[in-house]
């Protein structure tokens, strides 16, 4: 279940997106900005090949981002109910959450994924580095005396969507970047390769419009591949695809596992609050 306890790996992004002005690297200056929210995904299954053992599979997914004068919080909750084809299903429940300072300097997360009530996996760390752009190192807490160098032009999750929602508004199809979350420090930081699939999209077409002034937005089709740099795989550890609107909101997310696909359908969507802060 390697895949199911990656799931949180989305822009946030979070991922996501998993994905301000964090600099990193250098750019043309594209005006970018996003939107605090809360939102509520109904995930079903797209797709199962016969040989991965996949019968169905169900679950809920939300979302939060919390925006301060420092920063941007991201909480994180998913639940995936599997049923195999021979034998009882499976509950899968995974919690993120981070901090990412707007000066791109600082990020601390913690996660967990329970499986059936027990746990499965759990990391708490905190990553730092001296300037915007340069190498830096994470720290983990759990497990005890972890530690992984980060090197230069590694992105945390929201650079990592600022900067592909900058490239897509500059009219550029690609953004290949070291990538790290938190998450299976034996593996991290990932090479995350952003592709750009067409667009824009008017806000007022295609899954998750109709939802309010937040949904408005014009949006991209985009795709992530992420690969362990540590290995010589051609094949991506994991693959997400995902409908992105210019503020971050994610309409619609596509997870891809190889041998199945789940998808993550906008059902609510809240509008959270921007700070007011001084000069």
């Amino acid at each position: 279940h390697v895949a199911v306890s990656a799931m949180h790996r989305m822009f946030v992004p979070h991922l996501v997106a998993a994905v301000a002005g964090l600099g990193g690297v250098a750019h043309d200056a594209v005006a970018i900005e996003l939107a605090p929210h809360r939102a509520f995904y109904e995930l079903r299954l797209n797709r199962a090949d016969t040989d991965s053992g996949v019968a169905a599979a169900q679950g809920a997914m939300s979302v939060d981002w919390i925006q301060s004068c420092d920063g941007w919080t991201v909480n994180q909750r998913l639940r995936l109910i599997v049923s195999p084809a021979t034998g009882e299903s499976s509950t899968t429940d995974i919690t993120f959450s981070s901090f990412e300072a707007l000066d791109g300097l600082t990020y601390s997360f913690t996660t967990k994924t329970m499986r059936d009530g027990e746990v499965v996996d759990e990391y708490r760390g905190e990553a730092g580095r001296a300037e915007a752009g340069g190498d830096g190192v994470a720290l983990y807490s759990v497990p005890t005396g972890a530690r992984k160098n980060l090197p230069a032009g590694t992105v945390f999750p929201m650079e990592h969507l600022r900067l592909v929602l900058e490239a897509a508004e500059r009219g550029e199809t690609r953004l290949f970047r070291p990538f790290f979350d938190g998450p299976r420090p034996d593996e991290s930081p990932f090479d995350a390769n952003a592709l750009i699939l067409g667009g824009p999209f008017s806000g007022e077409e295609g899954p998750g419009a109709g939802m309010g002034v937040i949904t408005e937005n014009p949006w991209w089709p985009m795709r992530v591949a992420f690969f362990p740099r540590s290995g010589t795989d051609s094949v991506p550890d994991f693959e997400l695809a995902a409908h992105v609107q210019e503020n971050g909101v994610v309409r619609q997310y596509l997870f891809d596992y190889g041998d199945f696909e789940m998808q993550g359908d906008l059902k609510r969507i809240e509008t959270g609050k921007t700070p007011r802060c001084g000069k």
